[in-house]
């Protein structure tokens, strides 16, 4: 069963080698705050995976030389993740969020913010990166019946709209729903999942979700071919009930004996097996006779009963 942890496992082997970008221009859509205080511009960035914590901080310091610390907020409630930190300052700050098309900045100072959903995503490789990054800041897996369900949170609906646009272009199609104030795309459709889950490299989420398709499509298999089974056997029961009230009447009027023989030895095995299908009562028979063959006769002895009843009326 792919579990949450497990599809975040493989993410963060997929970001061992850094982060893109794309990458880190999710995060701060999701997880990023732009500031200013007496000291200046800054940016904050917060997450409960201190794996993206250390990457993002690796991140600034190989592309904007500034070393920055991973802070850590541990929540009142002891059950609850702890809280990473990355806060980069000044100038840095501005570049940064400049270089990802985030701001645009006039000497100096920011003219505009653009919080975006897309903020320059152009390759498969950006699409790619972009949305695992939005699954590691708000997405998530649950258990959904016997299945799973992948689901993003949202804050915003804009937010949202965007990212289920951004996801359907790439064939992508998830379902939005609002609940508290907050906005969610999420789907339990396992071939989706799976395609997700291709899209952003996680082959082996991708896999796992294949997995379950093919057993799931094997157990309805068995499970439509018991449903037909059954049918099979009512019908055939069906048949046995009534070719045994057939020959019973039959007897019930002392007519069993003016049957043709070929007639009424088959009439004497339904009494004898009452419950047998056509197929099985065609091999206790003295004669080797199809069931086919065995169908007409019976069809003959209920055109008989038939007609006796018509005359009766």
């Amino acid at each position: 069963m792919l579990t949450d942890s497990i599809a975040k496992e493989e993410l963060h082997s997929l970001c061992e080698s850094g982060i893109g970008d794309a990458f880190v221009s999710a995060l701060l859509t999701f997880d990023g705050e732009l500031g200013r205080d007496e000291k200046g511009y800054y940016l904050f960035f917060s997450t409960r995976d201190d794996f993206i914590a250390l990457a993002f901080a690796r991140y600034v310091k190989e592309g904007y030389a500034y070393a920055v610390e991973v802070g850590m907020i541990q929540p009142p409630d002891k059950r609850r993740n702890k809280i990473y930190t990355v806060e980069v300052r000044g100038r840095r700050a501005l570049d940064l969020l400049a270089d990802l098309g985030k701001v645009k900045l006039l000497n100096g100072d920011v003219v505009s913010v653009d919080n975006g959903v897309k903020s320059r995503i152009s390759s498969h490789k950006d699409v790619a990166e972009y949305i695992a990054a939005a699954y590691l800041s708000v997405g998530s897996i649950s258990r959904a019946g016997d299945g799973v369900r992948v689901s993003f949170e949202f804050e915003l609906e804009d937010y949202a709209d965007a990212f289920a646009s951004l996801l359907l272009h790439n064939g992508i199609e998830l379902k939005k729903s609002e609940k508290a104030g907050k906005y969610f795309l999420s789907t339990r459709k396992a071939q989706v999942i799976s395609d997700l889950f291709a899209l952003i490299g996680a082959s082996k989420c991708a896999l796992a979700m294949q997995d379950k398709i093919v057993t799931s499509e094997a157990k309805n298999n068995i499970r439509r071919a018991e449903l037909l089974n059954a049918a099979n056997l009512d019908k055939a029961m069906i048949a046995a009930v009534k070719q045994y009230n057939d020959v019973k009447y039959l007897e019930s009027k002392k007519r069993l004996s003016l049957l043709p023989p070929e007639l009424r030895v088959v009439a004497d095995s339904r009494l004898e097996n009452p419950d047998l299908s056509l197929d099985a009562l065609r091999k206790v028979l003295p004669e080797n006779i199809s069931k086919s063959g065995l169908y007409h006769r019976f069809e003959k002895i209920a055109d008989i009963v038939r007609r006796m009843k018509e005359d009766e009326e």
